[in-house]
């Protein structure tokens, strides 16, 4: 069966990591300027200020590459790993709840959280994270899980705490 949608995590939502290793990159390229030249060179310095920002990028590549949500008629498979392979599968019926997580600087760079909450035993809260366009991918999950569940009949019964 093939999915009704498929989307990978967003290189946008690694916007705060890029900042930080930026700004950590410019700091140990300028203080290069202010190392005597005897001891080390300043531009062994200056490559080495922007290692972790390279690092960085290649690491949130590697998560995107590796981490695919896909959306089924009846369920939805979250494959993540970069080492080894994990695959979540959630039936669409077992689904309580849907929520919509996004921060200022994330809504700006139009992504998001979709946060499930379900009855199912492996995973009963599960985050999709940093979805591009998390509303569509939102309300369509939400209509997915309302035909699942008439088509089951699934009734949810809340205990009183």
């Amino acid at each position: 069966m093939d999915p009704v949608l498929e989307r990978r995590t967003s290189l946008k939502s690694f916007w705060g990591l890029y900042l930080v290793l930026g700004i950590v990159a410019v700091a140990g390229s300028g203080l290069a300027y202010y190392v005597e030249q005897g001891t080390v060179r300043r531009p062994f310095i200056v490559i080495a200020a922007f290692v972790p920002l390279l690092v960085g990028i290649a690491y949130t590549c590697l998560v995107r590459l590796n981490t695919r949500y896909r959306l089924f008629q009846d369920a939805l498979e979250i494959e993540s790993g970069i080492v080894s392979r994990r695959i979540e599968n959630i039936q669409l019926f077992r689904i309580r709840d849907l929520g919509l997580a996004q921060s200022l600087m994330n809504r700006i760079a139009g992504v998001g959280d979709v946060v499930i909450t379900s009855t199912d035993q492996s995973a009963p809260h599960y985050r999709l994270r940093g979805v591009a366009n998390p509303r569509a991918l939102y309300e369509q999950l939400r209509e997915f899980v309302a035909k699942s569940q008439a088509t089951r009949r699934t009734m949810i019964v809340e205990e009183e705490r």
